[in-house]
């Protein structure tokens, strides 16, 4: 028969549970400012003649709905692979809340980053600051995650088969963007639409998640 939990542990238990609600609420009100501001970009056609208003819809609304469209996806994979992890995290700390925090930080530089791809859609310093940005990102979203395995605040259900599993989900994506810097000087729009390969394989990874579980 399995001993009874003390009330200390019960409270840890609870105070740990709380902590890790809390950390997923400041998370997904962040994740939704992010996404409103993603619109910012996006504005009325200026112009007094159906002619004008085309041309600028053509030269100017279609890429930067393009952007638009490409970091919401972006952001919103963020957050599912987020929402994802904290489902699998018991416990956090002090060291835990602070690496979310940082991590959040560098998800509020999506918008600029993304304003600034739109702005000059095929110069190589947009793409690479925009890259850049991903990289960061996706850095500590992965030091998150492997910082929660080291201190075991992970569920004892998440083998090392899974945990490798979400490890991938996050590095392939920094991979990705690692090599659209080197390419971004070739200066070729086909470029900008690697960004979106880190979506095919948040598809695959999710279906071999649902494999696994």
């Amino acid at each position: 028969m399995l001993p009874c939990p003390t009330m200390d542990t019960l409270r840890e238990r609870r105070h740990a549970s709380l902590d890790v609600k809390r950390i997923q609420s400041l998370t997904d009100s962040v994740f939704a400012i992010v996404i409103t501001i993603l619109s910012l970009t996006l504005v009325v056609p200026p112009g007094e003649n159906d002619e004008g208003i085309r041309r600028f819809l053509w030269d100017q609304i279609l890429p930067k709905l393009f952007i638009f469209f490409l970091g919401f996806v972006i952001v919103g994979a963020y957050w599912v692979d987020t929402h994802y992890n904290h489902h699998h995290i018991m416990k956090v700390d002090k060291t835990s809340i602070w690496l979310n925090i940082v991590f959040l930080m560098f998800i509020c530089l999506i918008p600029f980053s993304s304003g600034f791809l739109a702005n000059y859609l095929y110069t190589s310093i947009s793409v690479i600051v925009y890259s850049i940005n991903l990289i960061i990102v996706s850095f500590w979203h992965l030091a998150m995650l492997v910082y929660s395995w080291k201190k075991k605040y992970i569920h004892p259900y998440v083998d090392k088969k899974l945990y490798r599993n979400m490890i991938w989900r996050i590095i392939l994506p920094i991979i990705i963007y690692l090599t659209i810097i080197p390419l971004s000087f070739l200066r070729t729009p086909w470029v900008v639409y690697l960004f979106l390969l880190p979506l095919f394989f948040q598809i695959f990874f999710g279906r071999l998640k649902n494999e696994i579980g």
